[in-house]
């Protein structure tokens, strides 16, 4: 029961705060996805410098024993803000430093562009 209260928390507070995109014309479903490409954004842009934080941060909300109905309701938020950053940067830390700090700002940079780029689908003049 409280992984399902939870859960639907965690998606109306996920969607309130994608309603914001609607006000730069971004429809609603789609919305979900810019949402979640900014938030990955910034934890990729945190990655850069303090990569074993993130990926701790992640695993101690996702990976520990929920027992609360807040413990599943970050549990599911971490899952859509972090989720691609965390298994993104998995692979990145089995590599030697300079290619890890390189490759950091390269997926960092892919996601900014990426979300740019969605803006400007949405956004035609």
């Amino acid at each position: 029961m409280m992984k399902n209260v939870g859960f639907a928390l965690s998606i109306g507070v996920w969607t309130l705060i994608a309603l914001f995109f609607t006000g730069i014309d971004i429809p609603m479903p789609s919305s979900y996805i810019g949402l979640m490409i900014m938030t990955n954004a910034i934890f990729a842009l945190f990655s850069i410098f303090v990569q074993r934080l993130v990926i701790t941060l992640y695993e101690v909300n996702v990976f520990e024993e929920s027992s609360s109905i807040a413990d599943y309701f970050f549990k599911y938020i971490a899952v859509l803000s972090s989720g691609v950053n965390y298994y993104i940067q998995g692979v990145f830390s089995g590599l030697p430093f300079l290619v890890n700090k390189m490759a950091a700002i390269f997926f960092f940079v892919f996601l900014v562009v990426i979300g740019f780029g969605m803006i400007s689908i949405f956004n035609q003049f």
